[in-house]
């Protein structure tokens, strides 16, 4: 039977998976995948966040937030943690609006 070895780096890769893993040839083409180990722990975790109460953000608004960040970081020429969590209060604040 053949079978190929994985380096370390590339098992450390699979572990912290928490999708299927594409395995590809050199060139892309996608040959298999691996799934990943869901220890009972990663599932409590999962169950644990499910059932917290948010905030919540769609896809959209996280990218729209993401967004607003980049621009300010452009405009502003980078800024700190302080700062960045002050401008997603006022991104944030403005999609209530």
């Amino acid at each position: 039977m053949t079978r190929i070895v994985l380096t370390e780096e590339q098992v450390k890769v699979l572990s912290l998976a928490v999708a299927p893993v594409p395995v590809c040839h050199p060139e892309g083409k996608v040959l298999g995948t691996v799934d990943p180990e869901l220890s009972p722990e990663f599932i409590a975790e999962m169950k644990r966040r499910a059932a917290s109460s948010g905030p919540w953000y769609t896809g959209a608004q996280m990218r729209h937030h993401l967004e607003a960040l980049q621009e300010a970081w452009d405009r502003e020429g980078g800024f700190d943690k302080a700062r960045m969590r002050e401008l997603l209060e006022q991104i944030r604040a403005a999609d209530q609006k």
